[in-house]
């Protein structure tokens, strides 16, 4: 398991090099991919920074906010930020990986291909995991044991206070990014512990770096107290769900990793296992073994137990290729391993292909219900519509939407929308709550009318126009932009019969 013996990704400056290509396919990726909806909602939410937010942590706002500072309020100004963490993730892997077969394996993957370019907090989420991880690489080498003079054992190490700021700061930036970075911190704890180094030698930089990482983090614990933590609660709340149907929550679960990153991280699994001993002797794969099954393994219990959202568990394979490599070298003399190794990323390229394919020509055999690629040009085509049409009445009254992703792309496209508390799930748009009752008149954009109990005091609506969302040529729902008013008020035009 000598690091000597895994094959070598080749040197620091190709790799930059590689990087670079790498990046400038990612934004051009990045200017004609359609936008997803919570893209949208993300980008609203750098238009109003603050401590946090009721769905996440504050780093993809704040990232958001500085990249279109730069490059302008456009979807590749706000996926700039996605693009170069994507590129960041890539490099750490290569360098940790050092092996060309599964590199290109990552490489044409969903995540870093299509989902390279998604600028949700997945995205600093998994750059500030893979810059941890490759900190904590250097921790545990620094850690290691060396050869003293004849027979003197093992020479003491110091690490500096420095470094274990830097992984404080990393690591507060990552739970700023998404809570999911917790996880590292007891797999952290559990790969100094196997260091083989006395406890004195490290566990006061070990409370320190998270000392340090709360201070970094501390914004969330501000809006949390403002919100009387109701933001923490509703996540905890969302997490905890049960399924009732463990095995096939599981399945799910595992079929969608595999369309992720292909049949090898549950292939080896129980490999990684088996040998973890063994694997964590040598420093840099202690670091991964410890970042890779420790979280993994939590992900497939809580599968069992909730359904569990295919992007929760994307941190676990950054740790994962570098454990590959070593397996693959032990298996590449075989022509039979080379080909099943290759064979292994056939699921993600598939899908990769089949998604290209679809975005240039689109595919018959894919339901226009279930296109979810078309329709996101369909829904920013029909709110740009809708925009227009109120915008042109000239009326200065508020505009609400049943949904926090109607709100956003209506707010994309120049209207200062609000979302009507209750309708849905809450979100950003209804802390505080924005409520219908409280005006007097209001444009509502929906596709059906909202149930009386949001319209309490008002009269019957007007539709003042609709506006169809056409899906490859099919017309897929309808947004009807709805005026409400209460009696008091003289109606225009006829009213809507329910």
């Amino acid at each position: 398991m000598d690091d000597a013996q895994v094959e070598d990704f080749g040197d620091t400056r190709v790799s930059l090099r590689s990087i670079a290509i790498v990046l400038g396919i990612y934004l051009v990726l990045a200017a004609v991919l359609p936008a997803a909806d919570d893209e949208v909602y993300y980008w609203t939410w750098s238009k109003e920074l603050q401590w946090s937010y009721y769905d996440h942590p504050p780093m993809t706002a704040v990232l958001i906010y500085l990249s279109t500072a730069v490059f302008g309020d456009s979807v590749f100004g706000f996926r700039v930020p996605a693009c170069v963490a994507s590129a960041v993730v890539v490099y750490v892997i290569g360098r940790l990986t050092r092996c060309r077969l599964l590199m290109l394996g990552v490489l044409f993957s969903p995540l870093f291909t299509i989902g390279a370019v998604m600028m949700t907090p997945d995205s600093p989420l998994i750059m500030f995991w893979a810059l941890y991880l490759l900190w904590l690489v250097e921790l545990q080498q620094r850690l290691a044991p060396e050869a003293g003079a004849e027979g003197s054992g093992p020479k003491p190490v110091k690490i500096t206070w420095g470094w274990w700021t830097l992984g404080g700061i990393i690591l507060g930036c990552g739970v700023l990014s998404k809570y999911t970075m917790g996880l590292i911190v007891p797999a952290t704890f559990v790969s100094l512990l196997l260091s083989r180094r006395r406890l004195t030698d490290w566990i006061s930089g070990y409370v320190y770096h998270g000392i340090v990482s709360a201070v970094v983090a501390s914004p969330i614990l501000i809006y949390n107290i403002q919100q009387g933590f109701e933001p923490l609660l509703f996540q905890w709340k969302h997490a905890a769900q049960t399924t009732p149907n463990a095995l096939r929550s599981m399945v799910e679960f595992i079929g969608v990793q595999i369309l992720l990153f292909g049949t090898l991280p549950f292939y080896l699994f129980p490999w990684v296992i088996k040998r973890f001993l063994s694997l964590c002797q040598n420093p840099r794969l202690r670091a991964c073994s410890c970042l890779y099954a420790l979280p993994l393994a939590f992900f497939v219990y809580k599968s069992t137990q909730t359904r569990l959202e295919g992007n929760w568990a994307l941190v676990c394979f950054i740790s994962f290729w570098p454990l590959a490599a070593v397996w693959y070298d032990s298996v590449r003399a075989s022509k039979f391993w080379h080909w099943s190794t290759a064979s292994a990323f056939l699921p993600p390229a598939i899908a990769v292909v089949v998604i290209f394919i679809h975005l240039v020509s689109p595919l018959s055999i894919v339901p226009v219900k279930l296109d979810r690629i078309h329709r996101q040009f369909a829904v920013d085509d029909a709110t740009a519509e809708v925009a227009r049409i109120i915008q042109e009445r000239g009326e200065k009254i508020p505009v609400f939407a049943d949904s926090y992703q109607m709100t956003s792309w209506l707010r994309f496209h120049g209207l200062p929308a609000q979302q009507v508390d209750g309708a849905t799930r809450p979100s950003h748009f209804t802390r505080p709550p924005r409520r219908l009752t409280n005006v007097d008149r209001a444009y509502v954009v929906t596709n059906l009318p909202l149930s009386p109990i949001l319209t309490e005091g008002f009269g019957l609506p007007e539709v003042v126009a609709s506006v169809p969302m056409q899906i490859r040529g099919v017309t897929e729902g309808t947004l009807n932009i709805r005026l409400y008013q209460k009696p008091n008020r003289n109606p225009v035009g006829q009213p809507e019969v329910p």
